[in-house]
């Protein structure tokens, strides 16, 4: 099969996975959407590539869940993981992948409940968004341990299950 063909099919399984991951029953905030944003930037050859793959992932799957109001930040919070990916962490190294899958699922947390307390459903006052970030954190668990485990599956599986993957991203652009 040829490098085009072998980065479609590699983009194809990984929507597959963030796609399977939000619609199958998890705990709350149990996906690997933050991995999936990660990888998606280390792995592209291009920011776009890696943003779109998120959208498409969070759009498809939002338009079966329902769409909430929410949708600005909690695409938005993806778009960060994607950055992150990109740019401030070498994700071929286990222990900066884990940094930023703590990095990504915290900054998800404080960009979807600042989106939440901007709904005014806190009070739009300094308490009323400490009391909306309090209110997260019995999610914030999940989030962390599915951006972990995720994070750590996808590494294990393109580093060290299937080595002569990480020779070569899915695209051109090395991570």
């Amino acid at each position: 099969m040829g490098g085009r063909w072998q980065e479609i099919l590699g983009y194809l399984l990984l929507s597959l996975v963030g796609i399977a991951g939000r619609l199958l029953p998890h705990p709350p905030n149990f996906t690997p959407m933050e991995a999936l944003a990660l990888y998606g930037g280390a792995w592209s050859a291009r920011p776009w590539i890696g943003i779109g793959l998120v959208l498409l992932v969070m759009g498809i799957t939002d338009a079966v869940l329902g769409w909430h109001s929410l949708w600005p930040f909690t695409w938005g919070g993806m778009v960060v993981g994607v950055l992150l990916g990109r740019y401030l962490f070498r994700m071929a190294n286990l222990w900066q992948a884990m940094a930023a899958a703590l990095t990504q699922a915290a900054l998800f947390f404080l960009v979807t409940n600042f989106g939440v307390w901007l709904g005014g459903w806190y009070g739009l006052t300094w308490s009323g968004l400490l009391a909306c970030y309090v209110a997260g954190i019995p999610f914030f668990h999940y989030q962390l341990l599915g951006a972990v485990t995720y994070t750590g599956l996808f590494w294990f599986l393109y580093y060290r299950a299937f080595p002569a993957l990480a020779g070569k991203s899915l695209s051109t652009r090395q991570s």
